[in-house]
């Protein structure tokens, strides 16, 4: 009896032990699971970190605006713009993200770099090449960045035409949304039609060639005081720059912006809304009938009155739009990247 009571105390005992180092190595084999996981997710955040960062610079000093930052299929005012004293720097920046415009004119693709104010020293560089390189680079994001949201606005007066042809009703928002965009183009009452004659894009390669011709490549007075590539003049009030050679008599100034994209989305307004500039959206209404790209140099045949040199005025523009090629500009979109992030103090 005693001794089969050692016998089942010593396998009890060993069932004991068993069960004990079983979970001892299970509970290991958990925590190695678990450390590895760990790894490779670490790993993982790094690569994609990594990544993320050749489109973020100096985020530690990024100046938080109000809006949040904008996907390109729901394009809002860029909420991160960048000031950079200087061409070298911005030359840098360029290289850092690797915006090429050879690059560009084989896919298409252009970075989210949206400037506030081009280089003061812009005029120093000596290659003319360079400089108009550095001056389209500047101005392409901001023309296409506007275009986008001109489509979108006009793909919403679109969807809510369709609705209303259907015979649904719209929301108070929507409508007064609506009557906004109405008076923001000018239209005493709403009219669909004309309303979709006017929101429409500016092709970059009319916008390039206009604000190099308006700006000399950026370089000008206007430029770099009044973020002013196009040369629009205004005829109230104080608020603009004096030409230096405004004949006497004369009270026009040049319009002047806070930021560069302020004075692109004015000039796209202006040529939208303007009478002067009707032929041109009729022209452009037409090219898009018939699904064709709408062709800049084209349409700066429509430009007469855009300048008090006419016909000659035309002819430089397509000039500059033809030796340049900047024909190959319009197709070009922005990149599904988030905007370049960078000091609003200049770097």
């Amino acid at each position: 009896m005693v001794a089969g009571s050692v016998g089942r105390g010593a396998l009890g005992l060993d069932f004991v032990m068993y069960r004990t180092l079983k979970n001892i190595i299970s509970y290991e084999r958990f925590v190695i699971g678990v450390t590895g996981l760990c790894i490779v997710s670490l790993y993982v955040f790094v690569l994609t970190q990594h990544k993320a960062q050749a489109y973020q610079l100096v985020p530690s000093m990024a100046v938080e605006a109000k809006s949040k930052i904008a996907a390109p299929r729901s394009p809002q005012k860029p909420t991160r713009i960048m000031l950079v004293g200087s061409t070298d720097k911005l030359s840098d920046v360029f290289k850092r993200i690797g915006y090429q415009l050879d690059g560009v004119r084989r896919h298409g693709e252009v970075p989210r770099l949206f400037l506030a104010a081009l280089p003061r020293d812009l005029s120093t560089i000596s290659v003319p090449a360079d400089r108009k390189n550095m001056f389209i680079k500047s101005a392409l994001p901001l023309i296409l960045h506007v275009n986008e949201l001109i489509l979108a606005e006009r793909a919403r007066v679109i969807s809510l035409k369709a609705r209303l042809d259907r015979g649904e009703e719209i929301g108070s928002e929507e409508t007064a949304w609506l009557d906004q965009t109405r008076e923001r183009y000018d239209l005493e009452k709403l009219d669909f039609a004309e309303l979709l004659l006017r929101i429409d894009v500016i092709p970059p390669s009319l916008a390039l060639a206009q604000g190099a011709e308006e700006s000399g490549w950026g370089t000008s007075r206007f430029a770099r005081e009044g973020n002013a590539l196009f040369g629009q003049r205004t005829f109230k009030g104080t608020h603009g720059i004096v030409p230096q050679k405004r004949d006497e008599g004369e009270k026009h100034r040049v319009r002047a912006f806070g930021h560069l994209i302020d004075g692109v989305k004015a000039y796209a307004d202006n040529l939208n809304t303007h009478p002067a500039y009707k032929l041109l959206r009729s022209a452009r209404a037409k090219m898009r009938a018939a699904d064709n790209v709408i062709d800049g140099a084209a349409l700066a045949s429509t430009l007469i009155k855009y300048s008090e040199r006419r016909e000659k005025y035309v002819e430089t523009i397509q000039l500059i739009i033809r030796a340049n090629n900047f024909h190959l500009f319009d197709k070009a979109r922005l990149g599904y990247r988030l905007t370049v992030i960078a000091s609003d103090s200049g770097i």
